[in-house]
């Protein structure tokens, strides 16, 4: 190889790209000997009926790399009662279901728990320098493995803890938020699907948050949720408060789940719905001052004083709006009323607002299965949710390393 010219721009991008493509021919033709080298002679008897296997000597297999293509000649026998092959080197590599590395799948799956499919294809290609896979492998891929990760939480189970250590507080925060389905065939029109979100969150800052998704229906995520907290050894006792925004199988899920744990309805939405009233009733100066002195009555816990004033307002006002009336706010705040100890909960320093699952509403689902033009399966959506879980909970190595080794 000639040496770099001594004076002038020496073109270094063009150099990196040389040197990282003899790089990846060397590392391939590295792999495809050691994997050739612990490919064993004899397989035995057929691992789904047990019945005797006939050699049919080498054949080759083209394996998708992080190195790049990797062409391997390994033992392959048949069955003639099953009338299946089996090449044990191919389960070994964890390439038995695809001609994709385990090494590349993390990779493909890292990029697409981020991006949108045919952009995770594009990314792959412009930074391994090669194109591993089609936009249609890459969802293939990102949806097997999500799938297998569903309800499989790869967490150390929690030990009892030391004598002296503090016992592990959270508060949880529950949501849902809407993502578009597929087209409905009958009705030719879009349907969407709520994905239940639940994040737990350390009040003192000691321990990580972490999440809980689901595409499912209310008996379905509790089963998810509480499946969950038991893996990571979380019981009732652990979880100090539940935050929700008064949807009614928030709060049925708790009194099954988590009975006798204080329930919160999230601040902030207590004020939209007096805002949204107050605005529907007075000019802007009088309903601030209003809506104000609402607020601080909750917030200093003059609960009796809040529902006096709420009594007048029905009594004395209506609005032309149905779902901005007194009486509808009163009676929400009535259905509500033994969620709305936020002066308990400042003096404690919990929080009063689910601003957490809010966050990652956005973040955990909106983000990735709410962009333009996108439509989810129900399966299709729970494999990314799962992959992106896993990842913010930093369980995504951690799967890997378990897949690994289960060649």
């Amino acid at each position: 190889m000639e040496a770099a010219p001594t004076e002038g721009p020496i073109d270094t991008g063009a150099e990196e790209e040389l040197f990282r493509r003899m790089g990846q021919r060397a590392a391939a033709e590295a792999l495809a000997r050691r994997w050739e080298g612990a490919d064993c002679s004899n397989i035995g008897s057929c691992t789904e009926c047990g019945g005797g296997m006939r050699n049919l000597g080498l054949r080759k297999k083209r394996l998708q790399t992080l190195c790049g293509t990797v062409e391997i000649r390994r033992q392959v026998f048949y069955c003639g009662s099953c009338r299946v092959t089996h090449a044990p080197l191919d389960r070994r590599l964890g390439t038995d279901e695809t001609g994709i590395t385990p090494g590349l799948m993390r990779v493909i799956c890292r990029v697409a728990l981020e991006l949108a499919y045919e952009q995770s294809a594009n990314l792959l290609t412009d930074t391994l320098g090669f194109s591993p896979c089609s936009p249609r492998e890459v969802e293939r891929i990102a949806k097997r493995q999500g799938a297998k990760m569903d309800g499989k939480e790869r967490v150390e189970p929690m030990r009892s803890r030391p004598t002296g250590q503090k016992r592990a507080v959270y508060c949880l925060a529950i949501d849902g938020v809407m993502i578009p389905g597929l087209p409905d065939k009958q009705e030719h029109r879009l349907q969407w699907h709520e994905v239940k979100l639940a994040t737990l969150v350390d009040p003192r800052g000691i321990r990580p948050t972490f999440y809980v998704a689901g595409r499912d229906d209310a008996q379905q995520f509790q089963s998810r949720l509480w499946e969950a907290l038991q893996v990571r050894g979380i019981d009732v006792g652990n979880i100090r408060l539940v935050l929700g925004d008064g949807a009614p199988w928030i709060w049925n899920l708790v009194e099954t789940c988590f009975p006798g744990v204080p329930q919160l309805l999230d601040f902030y939405h207590a004020a939209e719905h007096l805002h949204r009233t107050a605005e529907a009733l007075w000019s802007r100066g009088t309903m601030e001052t209003w809506w104000h002195r609402r607020l601080d009555q909750l917030k200093e816990g003059h609960v009796s004083n809040f529902f006096a004033a709420l009594k007048l307002l029905a009594r004395r006002h209506q609005t032309s709006d149905p779902d901005l009336s007194p009486k509808r706010l009163l009676q929400y705040f009535s259905d509500n009323c033994k969620r709305l100890n936020y002066c308990w909960a400042l003096e404690n320093k919990l929080p009063i607002g689910s601003g957490v699952v809010e966050s990652a509403a956005r973040h955990i689902v909106q983000q990735r299965l709410k962009q333009s033009g996108m439509r989810w399966s129900i399966p299709g959506a729970q494999a990314v949710l799962n992959l992106r879980t896993h990842h913010r909970n930093g369980e995504f190595e951690q799967y890997w390393e378990n897949y690994a080794g289960t060649g």
